[in-house]
């Protein structure tokens, strides 16, 4: 999975004239947790190579200046090492003063300059997206297959409107399509009982022979209190 992934990569063209070896990690990293070729495409967003493309030009550019500072460190050294100004002249003796020592406080702890302080939040800023698109592409996975689920069949769009469709896992679909089936039959039993007629959509033939039958016990308990009503007048 890793070569295809590194093969994608390079056939992108916002990616061209980024190092492969600066691919090849990201192929690495990914082929952790993309599993499918499929998955591939929806994983590599347009948002996820700009982010991609911002991290490789500022490791270059960071490079390039690691580069240059190394140069003129070692320049700087050479001359103070043979005693040459910056033009490559001796530089002139001159007569040490004294001066009293100052203390300085050492710490065994590494420095860690800005520009790697930088790298190391956008590597953050962009895991963390990357993170939050992967968690937001499974849940909405598992929400889609908890709607299509055989037990949630009939039971109207606008009832699950605000109702917790994802799952916590694969697991735990059918448990979930369980409990919304039950809440939404308790539902339909509150309203019998109320007297309330539902609407049946006429494409559904399962849902009218319910439609019918909730029709008729609505019917036989108005009637039921009709006759309450008419011998309570008789008497």
């Amino acid at each position: 999975m890793k070569e295809k992934i590194l093969s994608f990569l390079k056939t992108n063209t916002k990616l061209q004239g980024v190092p492969e070896n600066y691919l090849l990690g990201v192929a690495e990293h990914y082929s952790k947790t993309v599993t499918e070729e499929t998955q591939i495409a929806t994983t590599f967003t347009d948002g996820v190579i700009d982010l991609l493309k911002l991290n490789a030009n500022l490791l270059q550019s960071e490079g390039d200046k690691r580069a240059t500072e190394a140069s003129k460190t070692a320049l700087k050294n050479f001359q103070k090492e043979h005693g040459l100004n910056e033009d490559g002249t001796p530089i002139k003796p001159v007569k040490p003063v004294k001066t009293k020592e100052k203390e300085v406080e050492t710490t065994d702890e590494p420095v860690i300059p800005e520009w790697a302080k930088k790298i190391q939040n956008e590597n953050a800023e962009l895991k963390t997206k990357l993170e939050t698109q992967e968690q937001e592409k499974t849940s909405a996975a598992l929400t889609d297959k908890v709607l299509k689920h055989e037990k949630l069949k009939g039971i109207p769009a606008s009832w699950l409107k605000g109702r917790n469709l994802i799952p916590k896992s694969e697991g735990e679909i059918d448990q979930l399509a369980e409990t919304l089936e039950a809440d939404y039959n308790g539902f339909k039993q509150e309203l019998v009982e109320q007297g309330v007629i539902m609407s049946v959509p006429p494409a559904s033939t399962g849902s009218a022979k319910e439609g019918e039958a909730i029709g008729k016990t609505i019917a036989e308990k108005r009637n039921a209190n009709a006759s309450d009503g008419v011998k309570g007048k008789e008497v």
